[in-house]
Protein backbone atom coordinates (compact mmCIF):
# COMPACT_ATOMS: atom_id res chain seq x y z
CA UNK A 1 0.00 0.00 0.00
CA UNK A 2 1.43 3.35 -1.02
CA UNK A 3 0.92 6.45 1.03
CA UNK A 4 1.25 10.06 0.06
CA UNK A 5 1.78 11.33 -3.44
CA UNK A 6 2.66 8.92 -6.20
CA UNK A 7 5.96 10.53 -7.16
CA UNK A 8 8.46 8.89 -9.47
CA UNK A 9 11.77 8.08 -7.86
CA UNK A 10 14.94 9.62 -9.17
CA UNK A 11 17.71 7.32 -10.40
CA UNK A 12 19.73 8.02 -7.24
CA UNK A 13 16.78 6.84 -5.14
CA UNK A 14 16.55 3.58 -7.08
CA UNK A 15 20.25 3.09 -6.53
CA UNK A 16 19.86 3.80 -2.81
CA UNK A 17 16.86 1.46 -2.56
CA UNK A 18 18.77 -1.31 -4.31
CA UNK A 19 21.78 -0.74 -2.05
CA UNK A 20 19.60 -0.88 1.06
CA UNK A 21 18.03 -4.14 -0.12
CA UNK A 22 21.48 -5.54 -0.96
CA UNK A 23 22.97 -4.67 2.43
CA UNK A 24 19.92 -6.02 4.26
CA UNK A 25 20.06 -9.26 2.27
CA UNK A 26 23.80 -9.66 2.94
CA UNK A 27 23.14 -9.44 6.66
CA UNK A 28 20.17 -11.80 6.44
CA UNK A 29 22.10 -14.36 4.42
CA UNK A 30 25.03 -14.25 6.81
CA UNK A 31 22.70 -14.85 9.74
CA UNK A 32 20.88 -17.66 7.93
CA UNK A 33 24.22 -19.40 7.42
CA UNK A 34 25.14 -18.90 11.09
CA UNK A 35 21.79 -20.35 12.17
CA UNK A 36 22.11 -23.39 9.92
CA UNK A 37 25.58 -24.06 11.36
CA UNK A 38 23.83 -24.43 14.74
CA UNK A 39 21.54 -27.09 13.23
CA UNK A 40 18.46 -24.86 13.35
CA UNK A 41 16.16 -23.55 10.63
CA UNK A 42 16.41 -19.76 10.19
CA UNK A 43 12.68 -19.26 10.84
CA UNK A 44 13.00 -21.17 14.10
CA UNK A 45 15.73 -18.79 15.21
CA UNK A 46 13.63 -15.82 14.13
CA UNK A 47 10.66 -16.92 16.24
CA UNK A 48 12.88 -17.50 19.30
CA UNK A 49 14.35 -14.03 18.75
CA UNK A 50 10.83 -12.62 18.37
CA UNK A 51 9.85 -14.10 21.75
CA UNK A 52 12.98 -12.73 23.42
CA UNK A 53 12.64 -9.33 21.79
CA UNK A 54 8.99 -8.61 22.54
CA UNK A 55 8.40 -5.21 24.11
CA UNK A 56 7.79 -5.30 27.87
CA UNK A 57 4.23 -6.16 28.82
CA UNK A 58 3.48 -8.11 25.64
CA UNK A 59 2.74 -11.79 26.19
CA UNK A 60 4.35 -14.17 23.68
CA UNK A 61 1.15 -15.65 22.29
CA UNK A 62 0.96 -17.38 18.92
CA UNK A 63 -1.14 -14.51 17.57
CA UNK A 64 1.33 -11.86 18.68
CA UNK A 65 4.26 -13.83 17.28
CA UNK A 66 2.41 -14.31 13.98
CA UNK A 67 2.06 -10.53 13.75
CA UNK A 68 5.73 -9.93 14.61
CA UNK A 69 6.87 -12.52 12.06
CA UNK A 70 4.26 -11.44 9.47
CA UNK A 71 2.91 -14.98 9.15
CA UNK A 72 -0.64 -16.23 9.25
CA UNK A 73 -1.80 -17.88 12.48
CA UNK A 74 -1.76 -21.45 11.15
CA UNK A 75 1.80 -21.09 9.83
CA UNK A 76 2.88 -19.70 13.21
CA UNK A 77 1.32 -22.67 15.02
CA UNK A 78 3.34 -25.03 12.81
CA UNK A 79 6.52 -23.04 13.37
CA UNK A 80 6.02 -23.06 17.15
CA UNK A 81 5.40 -26.82 16.92
CA UNK A 82 8.75 -27.27 15.16
CA UNK A 83 10.49 -25.03 17.72
CA UNK A 84 9.00 -27.06 20.52
CA UNK A 85 10.11 -30.32 18.88
CA UNK A 86 13.62 -28.87 18.52
CA UNK A 87 13.67 -27.97 22.22
CA UNK A 88 13.84 -24.21 21.62
CA UNK A 89 10.42 -23.20 22.96
CA UNK A 90 7.87 -24.57 25.39
CA UNK A 91 4.14 -23.85 25.42
CA UNK A 92 2.47 -22.89 28.68
CA UNK A 93 -1.27 -22.63 29.30
CA UNK A 94 -2.42 -19.74 31.46
CA UNK A 95 -3.74 -20.64 34.92
CA UNK A 96 -6.21 -17.75 34.73
CA UNK A 97 -7.54 -18.42 31.24
CA UNK A 98 -6.94 -21.96 29.99
CA UNK A 99 -7.62 -20.79 26.42
CA UNK A 100 -4.53 -18.56 26.48
CA UNK A 101 -1.29 -20.26 25.52
CA UNK A 102 2.06 -18.51 25.69
CA UNK A 103 5.47 -19.76 24.69
CA UNK A 104 8.66 -19.56 26.69
CA UNK A 105 12.26 -19.96 25.60
CA UNK A 106 14.01 -23.09 26.85
CA UNK A 107 17.63 -23.21 27.99
CA UNK A 108 18.56 -24.55 24.53
CA UNK A 109 16.77 -21.59 22.96
CA UNK A 110 18.60 -19.17 25.26
CA UNK A 111 21.95 -20.75 24.36
CA UNK A 112 21.11 -20.37 20.67
CA UNK A 113 20.17 -16.71 21.17
CA UNK A 114 23.39 -16.06 23.02
CA UNK A 115 25.58 -17.49 20.26
CA UNK A 116 23.68 -15.96 17.39
CA UNK A 117 23.10 -12.62 19.08
CA UNK A 118 26.83 -12.21 19.43
CA UNK A 119 27.29 -13.20 15.77
CA UNK A 120 24.64 -10.66 14.68
CA UNK A 121 26.22 -7.90 16.72
CA UNK A 122 29.65 -8.65 15.26
CA UNK A 123 28.29 -8.76 11.71
CA UNK A 124 26.46 -5.46 12.19
CA UNK A 125 29.63 -3.85 13.47
CA UNK A 126 31.14 -4.60 10.08
CA UNK A 127 28.15 -4.21 7.76
CA UNK A 128 26.08 -1.81 9.83
CA UNK A 129 27.64 1.43 8.58
CA UNK A 130 26.86 0.51 4.94
CA UNK A 131 23.29 -0.40 5.91
CA UNK A 132 22.82 2.86 7.79
CA UNK A 133 24.33 4.83 4.92
CA UNK A 134 21.86 3.22 2.51
CA UNK A 135 18.93 4.10 4.78
CA UNK A 136 20.05 7.70 5.05
CA UNK A 137 20.45 7.98 1.29
CA UNK A 138 16.83 6.86 0.98
CA UNK A 139 15.59 9.26 3.64
CA UNK A 140 17.88 12.18 2.82
CA UNK A 141 15.28 14.26 0.98
CA UNK A 142 12.82 13.99 3.89
CA UNK A 143 15.58 14.70 6.39
CA UNK A 144 16.85 17.65 4.35
CA UNK A 145 13.38 19.17 4.48
CA UNK A 146 13.42 18.90 8.27
CA UNK A 147 16.85 20.53 8.40
CA UNK A 148 15.43 23.57 6.65
CA UNK A 149 12.58 23.73 9.15
CA UNK A 150 14.97 23.81 12.07
CA UNK A 151 14.90 20.47 13.89
CA UNK A 152 16.44 17.23 12.78
CA UNK A 153 17.90 14.33 14.67
CA UNK A 154 19.75 13.21 11.50
CA UNK A 155 21.87 16.34 11.22
CA UNK A 156 25.18 14.84 12.34
CA UNK A 157 24.59 11.52 10.66
CA UNK A 158 23.81 13.07 7.30
CA UNK A 159 27.17 14.81 7.24
CA UNK A 160 28.93 11.51 8.00
CA UNK A 161 26.89 9.50 5.47
CA UNK A 162 27.47 12.01 2.69
CA UNK A 163 31.15 11.10 2.57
Amino acid sequence: MMRGKNVDLRNAEYIALAEFRYQLRRFSRHMEEQVREQGVNPQQYQVVLAVRGLPPGQAPTVGRLAERMQLNHNSMVELVNRCEQAGLLQRTRSDLDRREVTVAITSRGEALLSKLGAAAREELRGRGPALVKAVFRLTRSAAAGKLKSGGNRYKGVLKKSAS
